[in-house]
């Protein structure tokens, strides 16, 4: 998310981004009209697809109250019960609508997927995306567990590790 907001200042300072103003406080809210996400999801109501779309506002809530969060505190905070959240076929194809959009702010456009680890077969449709995406698009994967990213997937994309942060 930090990246994400550094992408998107209009004022870089030499290391990090200024944070006030405009494209950082959106990008802080998760509101800029340029950063799409997709997570783990569950059908809202018996007979919808789950999609990223439909939790957006929710997700935001989490992030804010638990940015560091795991897979299963966010399934937890949605009330998914004993339901196992995914990235749907649905939502790949809508990534794939959606970024091949022009940016709305004239800028770059950054595509986050957190969990990737949730993509199923179905991930196997974001391939061309990942390797040729639009330009000015960045696609940026969190994961917890790479070994359990489609191989792929995994293939076509540069891992960047990051330390783990203290308690």
């Amino acid at each position: 998310l930090a990246l994400a907001q550094y992408i998107f200042c209009e004022n870089k300072q030499s290391a990090d981004a200024c944070g006030t103003c405009a494209g950082c406080t959106k990008a802080a809210k998760l509101e800029h009209a340029d950063l799409h996400m997709s997570f783990p999801s569950i059908p809202p109501k018996p007979g919808t697809k789950a999609m990223s779309k439909y939790y957006i506002s929710e997700f935001r809530e989490f992030i804010a109250q638990t940015p560091y969060g795991t897979t299963y505190d966010w399934l937890q905070f949605i009330n998914a019960e004993n339901k196992q959240g995914n990235i749907t076929a649905e939502e790949c194809r809508e990534m794939i609508d959606m970024l091949n959009l022009k940016s709305y702010e004239g800028g770059k456009k950054v595509q986050i997927i957190w969990r990737p680890e949730y993509l199923g077969k179905e991930g196997n449709i974001l391939l061309k995306l990942i390797e040729e995406p639009p330009a000015d698009t960045i696609m940026i994967f969190v994961a917890e567990e790479t070994e359990s990213i489609l191989p792929t997937i995994l293939s076509r994309t540069q891992m960047v590790r990051l330390a783990p942060i203290s308690a």
